[in-house]
């Protein structure tokens, strides 16, 4: 019987192969081709131990499936669906909208889907950790973040 996790495992392991071949893609600065750690060096080394250990669980699984902890059949795909659905609609939201309103919703939409239903809790924990995320990646970091409908 396929499990839940062999199946995880499964689609990891596609989405960290697909990764190790679009690493080729990353471009180099001239003289970055002879160093020890490029732009493409931490993709690579994530793509291949993902991959390792995506193998290491479906060998697992297959070896041992009566250890499975939940079958297939008792995976909730349509709060699956929802979840997708809502980062989705943050990829589409974040330009626009800009980083703080769009994180804040995308994260009270996720805590909705999950199940969370305190008023108080859906609004305040996404707009407080949202900002203050914000503070420590643009004021302390100097990282730049879109700024969207903020920026007047």
């Amino acid at each position: 019987m396929i499990n839940r996790d062999a199946v995880a495992a499964f689609v990891l392991f596609a989405g960290f192969l697909a990764m190790g071949l679009g690493v080729t893609s990353i471009e180099l600065f001239p003289g970055q081709e002879t160093e020890v750690f490029s732009p493409r060096t931490m993709p690579a080394a994530l793509a291949i131990g993902g991959a390792i250990l995506c193998v290491l669980r479906l060998v697992q699984c297959l070896r041992h499936p009566e250890q499975a902890l939940v079958a297939l059949g008792g995976f909730d795909w349509t709060r699956t669906a929802m979840l997708c659905v809502t980062m989705i609609g943050y990829g589409l939201l974040f330009e626009p909208l800009g980083f703080v309103p769009a994180t804040a919703a995308f994260l009270c939409a996720g805590f909705f889907v999950l199940g969370e239903r305190r008023i108080l809790l859906l609004t305040l924990l996404p707009v407080v950790f949202t900002l203050v995320f914000w503070l420590i990646m643009t004021r302390l970091l100097g990282l730049y973040l879109a700024p969207g409908i903020l920026a007047g």
